[in-house]
């Protein structure tokens, strides 16, 4: 049995006590884990625009899905997406301290901590993700350490997905056109950004944590896709999720996430179960989001806009004071 004491370092592992190897940059309070109101919340819903932000978010989100077995199979696509993050923080705050942040021992360590993953697993992610031209390895004086470089198609995945996220901002917050800029712009706001971000994951923030819960949605790989799937495919105006039935394939819904028909239809037996959904139809082909699936998607999005928001504005204050004699932007 293993026992991990959360944000500490030491490991009980069959009586014997070890300490796992610090990652200093990592070491944040949890204060500073981002706590946002149910007021803030409800504001950004209400806004006009967010429905639009929402659409468009999901649209750009789901043709980034990249299916592949083999990384299914070690990992879900959510979990995947924290660890690239978790990479690029290591490597971040290596350079911040002179030195390779970014290592297969570091990253074993913090992926225990985080309960991402177990340290087997991380190992077999990087050798894919290296395989695949994410990573390269670094140099080092030290025989013990193997160091990790990330290349440009990381970086240019991390623009990607957040950039996009950005863009749909934009609807509900002007500061977001600038954010989504900057991303592909400037290299140190995109590092200030990671800081930001990780620093506010380490401390415990977690956006799938909040009420009503999408469960079933959150515990599954391509779960969440399906979702968005799901909510994209009523009228393209008026509420959003739509609250009435959308006719769904079940082939094509596995086709597209590279997942088997059985665990679609789990998904959705199971959602409904959680009266996020309810099935219907001649040929159970239709679905309805039921108001607890749509107040779900809809905090899960409103928090996500925030935490980015927040992250954003974090990394501008970062770049301020390391650059004061000169003005980022026009308030």
């Amino acid at each position: 049995m293993v026992q991990l004491w959360k944000f500490g370092w030491i490991v009980n592992t069959s009586g014997e006590l070890y300490v796992l190897r610090k990652v200093p940059a990592l070491e944040v309070m949890s204060d500073r884990t981002p706590n946002y109101s149910p007021a803030a919340i409800a504001q950004l819903r209400s806004h006009p625009q967010f429905p639009r932000a929402v659409r468009e978010a999901m649209r750009a989100v789901i043709p980034m899905y990249r299916a592949d077995r083999l990384l299914n199979a070690l990992m879900s696509d959510r979990a995947r997406s924290v660890f690239a993050h978790i990479a690029l923080l290591l490597h971040y705050s290596g350079l911040n301290r002179g030195e390779a942040g970014l290592t297969v021992g570091a990253m074993k360590d913090i992926c225990v901590q985080l309960d991402l993953c177990s340290r087997g697993r991380c190992e077999a992610m990087l050798a894919l993700m290296r395989a695949g031209g994410f990573f390269v390895g670094g140099q080092s004086s030290d025989r013990r350490r193997r160091p990790l470089e990330p290349t440009e198609k990381l970086f240019a995945l991390h623009r990607e997905r957040w950039g996009s996220h950005y863009e749909a901002m934009r609807n509900v917050m002007a500061r977001a056109d600038f954010w989504r800029t900057a991303i592909g712009d400037d290299p140190d706001f995109l590092k200030e950004l990671v800081l930001a971000l990780g620093e506010k994951y380490i401390a415990g923030f977690r956006l799938l944590d909040s009420e009503p819960s999408l469960g079933p949605f959150t515990e599954r790989n391509a779960g969440m896709l399906i979702l968005f799937s799901l909510a994209l495919a009523g009228r393209e105006e008026g509420p959003l999720p739509v609250n009435e039935p959308v006719t769904l394939s079940i082939n094509a819904l596995a086709t597209t996430f590279s997942v088997s028909r059985k665990h679609v239809l789990t998904l959705l037996r199971d959602a409904e179960a959680e009266q996020l959904l309810v099935r219907g139809g001649a040929a159970n082909n239709e679905v309805t989001m039921l108001p607890r699936g749509c107040d779900g998607l809809e905090i899960f999005w409103a928090r996500l806009f925030l935490y980015f928001a927040e992250g954003a504005e974090q990394a501008e204050r970062a770049l301020a004071r390391a650059r004061p004699a000169i003005l980022l932007s026009e308030n």
